[in-house]
């Protein structure tokens, strides 16, 4: 298994490298649904605690539609290829 490490470090260079295989393999292998459930746990914990401030409540709408929008775009730059 070392040569195969070995390899990999030469192509994929570092160890972010091996956590985007790592997550594009578990994107492949686990259900969306599944995979719908662990963002949005993600997403409550990000948010956790910041409802107590009162900035928040302002910023909150802004805060998701423009993080709605980025997503949308960084996915049609990835399907543009095709």
């Amino acid at each position: 298994m070392d040569w195969l490490k070995s390899v990999l470090e030469a192509i994929l260079g570092s160890n972010f490298a091996w956590g985007a295989v790592i997550v594009i393999i578990l994107a492949k292998v686990l259900p969306n649904t599944t995979l719908q459930k662990v963002f949005k746990n993600l997403g409550v914990i990000t948010t956790l605690g910041l409802s107590k401030f009162g900035w928040w409540k302002k910023v909150e709408l802004w805060f998701i539609d423009g993080l709605a929008v980025s997503v949308t775009a960084y996915i049609e730059g990835l399907r543009h290829d095709n």
